[in-house]
């Protein structure tokens, strides 16, 4: 299924707040980015392609057991 206009904005939603947690080095607030993360995630359009993540982005939300870890199925 091709990804929906929405679901692409919220990719890049998505991209960005991993960027912020990767910049942060305060608990509180990487905890903060980290609930974003899980509410962005959890409320992301079903058309959402987890697979056109960087390969950063996977990482980090793969840590954070939001998405299963690189090289296992999406």
């Amino acid at each position: 299924m091709e990804e929906s206009m929405l679901a692409t904005l919220q990719r890049q939603q998505i991209e960005i707040a991993v960027g912020e947690l990767l910049l942060s080095s305060d608990h509180y607030m990487r905890g903060s980015i980290a609930e974003r993360l899980r509410h962005l995630i959890s409320h992301a359009d079903r058309t959402l392609d987890i697979t056109k993540f960087s390969e950063m982005a996977r990482e980090e939300l793969a840590d954070l057991n939001l998405l299963p870890p690189l090289g296992e199925e999406v």
